[in-house]
């Protein structure tokens, strides 16, 4: 055991025991606690002892640390942004007349993508036509304050989309006064709005939040500067669509009398070259991204070695994982059917094609100095990474660059050529998705093509911070079950590799599920070379470390064991009803009453793609009647594809039967599947209870509002 001492200041402590010792002495309890005995001696000891813990404490021991709120700060406030970012009025009406501003651009983001629109958009409305605009996250405002924003004033919505419909969480605050406004059927005459949704029309809800704020700020008078548009990322067209609209609305500006310049590039961030790094950073440090931030809902980042790992297709030329992390002695905790979002990094191969096209492969070690310029930049990189380490762990250097920025790359092109090149796509949609769509263009990708010869020296590495996205995570179901393996995480991860139609038939290689087969130190099944990523070993495990943190989620199991299922997955859909059916069948085994299920799981064949059969034929034997399996199979010899909406609407019947008797029903897998699962359940409802449409929407929603009727779905 080590020993540790106290640094006490013997002056301090005298003046803080001497008006003890005196109390206790003139005291009549003094005399009462006069020892008698040795027994006696030890207990008035100890009282004596205790007392004295409590009277210095806080002075001799346990201080406060003064440094103590510095762990509670965020990283980029540490980086130079202000923290006067924060309102000092929750009535947005009120900042806007004491900040001088003409406009305020409000953002409800859940993914980042909204607030990153907001941001850039508030700065284009300064550069290019001199207004000020106050970018506001919805959260930070009173909603009921909108309703004062005066008429010199005009508001912009930027606002997502997710899931059933739901607005961000930032936006729940607008979303309750939405409805309020319009049961109480309140006046805003006063205000002008513009309004851009975020969604994906793959989602049975596209872009509902946009739709039921337009509906209800007209209802109640406000007006609107020109038809709300909508973002669809569906085909990936989100950043398109933002900047038609944006277009749009510079047009608008002018045409309210606002004159546009045309402005060089101002960096919002400085990025400077330090010194050589001396040594290589811990990678654990250089992984954790600067905004992710612990929430409620949302945990810390922790890096988790894996355990095992092993390959779930017995054919073809794809991947699909079951890997399994360890969450150790860390304070990680998750419960059943809660999601893992993984941190990846980029491949070996991306990082060394960047580097070498802006010609800094040599400064590859050496640190920067970052720093905001402006309060709207938000630092994406910690200061004191490395160039390598920013562009391994903090930004986006695989995903497709945006027509905007294939424009704005053109005034630092290398030669006439290639500035010629990039000028003529960021100016004509029609041949930037001529392009997009026959080629993956990353941005060292692009800068080759435009000059495979020159690498491009003027390019301020301040613009290539700002214009790649910070690296995000992906989420994944967890395939565990929390009661039965507390201090494991598994998940299921299909390996996706997507080829494009260009002339060297190139690749697309999904980052994260890449860097899992990377980690999982699995073969790959690909016909194709996949990339190559740095992993931090782990001790004692199979493969190597993953970077990932604990989302909480609401597709959770009845408390009472004996509610039925109906269980609805295709592909990888089925992770989260693993842990579901693992669970039960740890409750049937103890002699717990369990409820029916109905599990329908759809993949191409029986024979190469049907995850978990074993598992699966082993739980059947478990629970016997209590669990019935629907197959579908997409691609089964010459039979005709059959696809798991198409078995549940052979199953309707029964499907019914058990939502009537109380049964809770989940769905799992693509958000088409999930949208298809739905139209048939609904025309099977409409066709049996011989409801309209208005009776049958009424009927779905009360499920889905009483938590029987679950999706959770991606893309």
């Amino acid at each position: 055991m080590e020993s540790f001492t106290f640094p006490i200041d013997v002056s301090e402590l005298q003046s803080t025991l001497n008006p003890l010792l005196r109390t206790l002495q003139s005291s009549p309890i003094f005399d009462t606690i006069k020892p008698s005995s040795a027994a006696d001696g030890i207990a008035a000891f100890l009282f004596l002892l205790s007392a004295l813990g409590y009277v210095t404490r806080g002075r001799l021991w346990d201080k406060p640390d003064p440094n103590y709120k510095v762990w509670f700060e965020r990283p980029q406030l540490a980086d130079g942004a202000s923290s006067s970012k924060t309102a000092a009025t929750r009535n947005v009406a009120q900042r806007l007349e004491e900040g001088e501003y003409q406009v305020v651009i409000f953002w409800g983001s859940q993914s980042g993508t909204a607030e990153r629109f907001a941001e850039t958009l508030g700065r284009e409305c300064h550069t290019r036509f001199g207004i000020n605009a106050l970018v506001a996250d919805l959260s930070d405002y009173d909603a009921e304050s909108i309703a004062e924003v005066q008429q010199k004033h005009f508001a912009i919505f930027l606002l997502s989309t997710y899931g059933e419909g739901d607005p961000s969480d930032n936006a729940a605050g607008l979303w309750d006064w939405i409805k309020r406004i319009k049961d109480q059927r309140t006046k805003v005459d006063n205000l002008r709005y513009l309004a851009l949704g975020l969604g994906n029309s793959n989602y049975k809800y596209y872009n509902r939040v946009l739709d039921v704020v337009v509906e209800a700020l007209d209802a109640a008078g406000a007006t609107s500067l020109m038809p709300p548009q909508r973002a669809d990322d569906a085909e990936g067209a989100t950043e398109e669509d933002f900047q038609s609209w944006k277009d749009d609305m510079f047009a608008l500006l002018r045409g309210m009398g606002y004159e546009q310049k045309t402005v060089a590039y101002q960096p919002t961030v400085s990025v400077e070259f330090g010194e050589k790094a001396e040594k290589e950073k811990d990678d654990s440090v250089h992984q954790v991204s600067v905004h992710h931030q612990q929430t409620s809902l949302n945990s810390a980042i922790f890096p988790l070695p894996v355990r095992s790992s092993r390959e779930l297709f017995t054919a073809g030329d794809r991947n699909c994982i079951h890997m399994e992390l360890d969450l150790g002695n860390s304070d990680l905790v998750y419960k059943t059917g809660d999601h893992i979002g993984v941190w990846p990094c980029n491949p070996d191969e991306e990082v060394e094609r960047l580097l070498e096209t802006l010609g800094l492969s040599a400064r590859s070690k050496d640190t920067l100095t970052i720093a905001a310029l402006d309060d709207s930049a938000k630092p994406k990189v910690p200061s004191g990474s490395t160039l390598e380490a920013a562009l391994r762990h903090h930004l986006e250097i695989c995903a497709s660059v945006s027509r905007k920025t294939v424009f704005e790359l053109a005034q630092f092109a290398p030669t006439a050529e290639a500035k010629a090149m990039l000028t003529e796509i960021g100016q004509d949609r029609t041949r930037y998705e001529q392009l997009t769509s026959s080629t993956h263009i990353t941005l060292a990708r692009l800068l080759q093509l435009a000059s495979p010869l020159e690498p491009w020296t003027a390019l301020p590495l301040s613009f290539v911070v700002e214009t790649l996205l910070p690296l995000q995570p992906r989420y994944y179901s967890i395939s565990s079950s929390s009661v039965i393996s507390p201090r494991r995480i598994a998940l299921t991860a299909l390996v996706v590799n997507k080829e494009v139609t260009d002339e060297n038939k190139s690749t697309i290689h999904g980052l994260t599920s890449n860097y899992l087969l990377s980690a999982s130190k699995l073969p790959s099944n690909a016909k194709v070379a996949t990339p190559t990523f740095q992993h931090t070993s782990s001790t004692g495990g199979e493969g190597g470390t993953v970077f990932a943190h604990v989302r909480k989620s609401k597709f959770k199991l009845p408390i009472t064991s004996s509610t039925p299922l109906v269980l609805i997955a295709a592909g990888t859909g089925f992770a989260p009803f693993r842990a579901f059916l693992a669970e039960r069948a740890k409750l049937h085994a103890l002699g717990k009453p369990v409820g029916r299920m109905l599990l329908f799981f759809g993949c191409r064949s029986s024979d190469s793609d049907y995850i978990y059969r074993e598992e699966l034929e082993k739980l059947q034997e478990t629970l016997g009647d209590k669990l019935r399996i629907v197959t579908a199979f997409s691609r089964e010899g010459n039979n005709k594809r059959v696809y798991v909406q198409d078995r549940v609407v052979e199953e309707s019947e029964t499907v019914l039967e058990m939502l009537n008797a109380g049964a809770n029903m989940y769905i799992c897998g693509k958000a088409s599947m999930a949208r298809e699962v739905d139209g048939k359940m609904e025309e099977a409802v409409a066709k049996q209870k011989g409801m309209n449409e208005s009776e049958v929407k009424n009927w779905t929603d009360g499920l889905k509002k009483r938590g029987k009727w679950k999706a959770d779905v991606w893309g």
